[in-house]
């Protein structure tokens, strides 16, 4: 990673892959400033993602190989004064992003989005509905292979739809995030989706929907045709039910 001043009040980070074998001595991002560790960390596993794409044996991962490797190599960050006289902060103003699904850096990016308007909408919504509760849900099944995961998620997504259309389901509205990472095997995939639930201010005496009962509607609502079940309640199913307070509550 390199950096280089530009005119004004721009300063332009060089990201590539290119590795300087003339022992050039580069300054670096995180030199700079605290986020270059951030950018740093994303950049890294993108080089991964990257290499596997290319060593896959498959022709038409190449392009993917290649657009990653390329993604945010030139990040061109602007200087704020921050409300403290004599205090400048660095704010992105432009990079080229490949957009490759699985890209780190890139999907790092669409969750950043994702959470700013996430953050924006939802105090107007508690404005509007200041009595309402909140419940974080976690539903998950059992690990599939890899090869599997694209349908998986369809069908899990499906099931929510029809968890939804129950007349238990207690939320007035929802987010819903997916999330996967790697099984204890190191091979297999965990999916689960996370959902911020609204629910009326009287859920938790009148309607209140047990762990257990939780459990049944899940299962009731997973397709039989994939083999798709969920965790064993006794042991490992992992579905979370939290009761989140508004902060006037405490």
């Amino acid at each position: 990673m390199s950096h280089q001043a530009s005119e004004g009040n721009l300063t332009a980070a060089d990201l590539s892959l290119q590795k300087f074998s003339n022992g050039e001595d580069v300054a670096s991002l995180a030199d700079i400033s605290p986020i270059g560790k951030i950018w740093d960390k994303h950049r890294a596993n993108a080089d991964k993602i990257a290499y596997y794409y290319s060593t896959s044996g498959e022709n038409s991962f190449l392009n993917y190989a290649w657009r990653m490797r390329m993604c945010a190599d030139l990040l061109e960050f602007q200087l704020l004064p921050e409300p403290t006289a004599g205090i400048f902060k660095l704010k992105l103003s432009n990079a080229r992003f490949c957009r490759v699904r699985h890209c780190p850096v890139c999907q790092w990016r669409r969750s950043l989005m994702w959470k700013a308007r996430a953050y924006k909408i939802l105090p107007q919504v508690v404005a509007d509905y200041p009595k309402y509760r909140w419940l974080f849900i976690t539903l998950t099944v059992k690990n599939c292979q890899i090869q599997q995961l694209r349908e998986t998620l369809h069908e899990m997504n499906k099931a929510l739809k029809r968890l939804s259309e129950l007349k238990a389901w207690p939320a007035k509205g929802w987010i819903k995030s997916i999330e996967v990472t790697k099984g204890k095997d190191g091979i297999s995939a965990h999916p689960h989706l996370h959902i911020l639930a609204m629910v009326q201010p009287s859920y938790f005496t009148h309607g209140y929907i047990s762990h257990a009962k939780w459990v049944a509607l899940w299962q009731k609502c997973l397709p039989k045709i994939l083999g798709l079940k969920p965790r064993s309640f006794r042991t490992a199913f992992y579905l979370s039910i939290w009761f989140i307070f508004h902060s006037s509550d405490r």
